[in-house]
């Protein structure tokens, strides 16, 4: 802004600058500091700053803008009405910008975005602009609102303060310029890295071979940490993949690198089945414990260290640095404990009530429902811990279904209910607007992020304190959508502002010294944030420490179609329907070796009319069939993982048999092991369907109805 045609009032003191003539109120909840205090520290070395009321569109107080040691009241210098409007001194503090900045500007001030911005719990946003000086010249400012409300009428409130960031501009070309140096004295170097201890982001400074180093598409949007996980999986050779983590986790960098400039690692990769000789230096950039930056360059040795590496001790080192790793893991299962008693917790203890009230139907009903809810919660963690590597390779999908909000928000209240009854919280499941619409969604994912959230809240809450989970339908962004936000509240013991810039990090925890005893693994809310981004979501986090947490989680979900509902709605109870009488003296070889699991599949079918036949092994099936008349068998249940003869092979064998009916007999896959591939092998093996362990016995009854229907395997060359 220029003087020319203002009136400029000379101050000997600039603290006419620094008191606002109208006192703003700052929440106190986010800013950590009275609202005085705040104010002082963020206008005191601003060039402009004014105040202004979004809900009745008013400017508020005498803006003021600084010229060197002078300061301008910009209600007399722009002649501006004692009532003035919003947007008319926007229009007149913008005069002096060029279009394409004044675009921005005004874009970044409407005062819709801002309450959009304050609804969603953005409470302060920045832009930067470049402006002319006096002479011309032009100069970068750092724009920041702060948002607030008034608590006496509610009304949403604005702070703007502008700042001269010409200088953090000039330090940032500077960087530019510093990397091309680093650029030409790494030229021998294949790739080459810059990366930030503090905030755990990878620069590229250049990258020459992309199938045998550090790299992958998304590399720029990735944290160091996932980079190089990610690479050590894919191209490290298996035995030095240990000794890679240790070397190259930040907290050995930071040590390194505090005590010398550089240093190196050799090490073996294997890409497409070759084996290579590499060496990954690390080169401190600056002071390391005020910046945080090095470099990371790769370079093949093949030639130079292939024989010197054999002398080296090597071998020791990687051995201690795998027994280190080793103890790693083992507090990695330890902590992971915590998060399975959980589920178990419930099904401990609503089987405990159910015994105690074995003679009333409906109580003992309730509670074995709640069991059966803790037990699909206890077999979805397992399988995530399992699947974990997939999930960060993202490789994991998402499978929608219809169901609905209210049976997802039941499923997590019922899995919540144990650990909350037993520390006593006053614990209150709010529900708003229709939770009952059909919508496609991954249940399973959804309950897992909810569980998650829920349960972090109950774990950090002291006894006899306050959790509350709101569940609210919103104003959908379209005809065919349905949005909702899940609001999880507690009073527990919050967190710190360090933690909570890398509360989403894996295996990451508080050092708050109250959760030293509290077990957990660090993956929680690492899952969730990917399964929140996966799910086309946002997740929110406000928490202090000492006061409580609050997460707020927002999706939009597609509605189902017109006629569409729930699969646990339409699913058909083949246990309690009248197509059972078809079971009766139907029989069936039951393939399976631990006998615990025998004798529950064998009394849950024989209840339903079947006759029941056992092997313990695969080579005993195929006997077995092979003894017996054509059609003897109606349905074989062939588990996968088995002593003498896997089921893979038996099923290979019974389908090789000379008498054609006795090898079509139908054949369903058991196993634990539910990844798809799994899936696939069986049926490439021969089988007919597939059934995870353990299994829902209305689910295992419709896939032996389709069985018995069909009367004989089809191959997958006649289907």
């Amino acid at each position: 802004m220029a003087e020319n045609g203002m009136n400029m009032e000379n101050h000997e003191n600039s603290s006419e600058f620094r008191r606002l003539e109208r006192p703003i109120q700052i929440g106190d909840e986010l800013i950590g500091v009275s609202g005085d205090q705040y104010k002082r520290a963020i206008v005191s070395d601003a060039i402009l700053v004014f105040e202004f009321n979004l809900t009745k569109n008013l400017l508020m107080g005498n803006p003021l803008q600084r010229f060197g040691e002078r300061i301008v009241r910009l209600r007399h210098a722009f002649d501006l009405p004692e009532v003035c409007t919003y947007e008319k001194f926007l229009e007149s503090v913008s005069w002096d910008l060029a279009d394409s900045e004044k675009e921005k500007f005004m874009a970044n001030m409407d005062a819709s975005y801002l309450m959009d911005a304050f609804i969603t719990g953005k409470y302060e946003l920045w832009f930067d602009i470049n402006k002319p000086n006096f002479e011309g010249e032009s100069f970068w400012t750092r724009n920041t609102v702060i948002l607030t409300q008034e608590k006496e009428t509610g009304d949403i409130l604005g702070l703007a303060v502008v700042k001269n960031i010409t200088t953090s501009y000039k330090r940032e070309e500077e960087k530019v310029y510093q990397l091309e140096i680093i650029n030409a004295l790494s030229i021998d170097y294949t790739n080459v890295f810059m990366v930030n201890l503090m905030t755990n982001k990878i620069r590229i400074v250049r990258v020459n071979d992309v199938a045998g180093a550090f790299y992958s598409d998304e590399l720029g949007e990735q944290y160091y940490d996932d980079a190089l996980e990610f690479y050590i999986d894919v191209s490290v050779y298996a035995d030095d993949r240990d000794m890679m983590r240790m070397a190259f986790s930040r907290d050995n960098i930071l040590r390194q690198l505090i005590k010398r400039e550089t240093f190196y690692v050799n090490f073996r990769s294997n890409i497409n089945n070759k084996l290579q000789y590499m060496k990954l230096k690390v080169v401190r950039i600056g002071d390391i414990k005020e910046t945080g930056n090095f470099l990371l360059a790769f370079m093949n040795v093949d030639d130079e260290i292939e024989h010197e590496m054999k002398q080296k001790k090597l071998l020791q080192e990687t051995l201690a640095m795998a027994e280190s790793a080793s103890h790693a893991k083992t507090m990695f299962l330890s902590n992971m404990s915590h998060d399975i008693r959980t589920p178990m917790n419930a099904i401990i203890g609503f089987t405990t009530l159910a015994l105690n009230h074995i003679n009333e139907q409906a109580i003992v009903k309730t509670y074995l429902d709640k069991i059966k809810s803790s037990s699909n919660h206890l077999l979805s963690l397992i399988n995530d811990v399992l699947d974990m590597s997939r999930i960060e390779s993202g490789k994991m999908k998402i499978n929608k279904t219809v169901t609905t909000i209210e049976k997802i928000v039941s499923d997590v209240d019922t899995v919540m209910q144990s650990q909350i009854q037993i520390k006593h919280l006053e614990y209150s499941l709010i529900k708003r607007g229709n939770l009952a619409r059909p919508i496609m969604v991954d249940g399973l994912r959804l309950n897992q992020i909810l569980i998650n959230i829920v349960g972090n809240a109950v774990k950090y809450t002291p006894e006899f304190g306050k959790v509350q989970f709101m569940i609210t339908e919103m104003p959908s962004i379209s005809d065919g959508t349905s949005s909702y936000q899940f609001r999880i509240k507690d009073n527990g013991i919050g967190m710190s502002k360090k933690f909570l810039e890398k509360l989403f990090t894996p295996f990451e925890r508080d050092e708050n010294k109250s959760i030293a005893k509290i077990q957990g693994t660090g993956l929680g809310l690492a899952i969730t944030k990917s399964l929140v981004d996966r799910m086309e979501g946002s997740i929110f986090v406000k928490s202090e420490e000492g006061k409580g947490s609050e997460f707020l989680v927002c999706f939009d979900f597609e509605n189902a179609k017109e006629g569409e509902v729930p699969v646990e709605d339409k699913k058909e109870n083949v246990y309690e329907s009248s197509v059972i009488d078809s079971f009766k003296g139907a029989r069936i070889l039951l393939v399976e070796d631990n006998e615990l699991n025998r004798e529950i599949a064998t009394e849950l079918l024989k209840s339903v009319g079947f006759i029941m036949e056992e092997a313990e092994n695969g080579s005993q099936a195929v006997q077995m069939v092979n003894d017996s008349p054509a059609d003897y068998y109606k349905v074989i249940l062939m588990d996968v993982m088995m002593p003498v003869m896997n089921g893979y092979e038996a099923t290979k064998k019974i389908r090789s048999l000379e008498d054609k009916k006795k090898a079509g007999v139908p054949i369903i896959a058991m196993t634990a092991n539910a990844f798809e591939e799994d899936k696939n092998q069986a049926i490439e093996c021969g089988m007919d369907k597939f059934v995870s362990k353990p299994f829902d016995i209305n689910d295992l009854l419709v896939k032996l109805k389709e069985m018995m229907d069909m009367k004989v395997h089809v191959s997958a060359d006649q289907s």
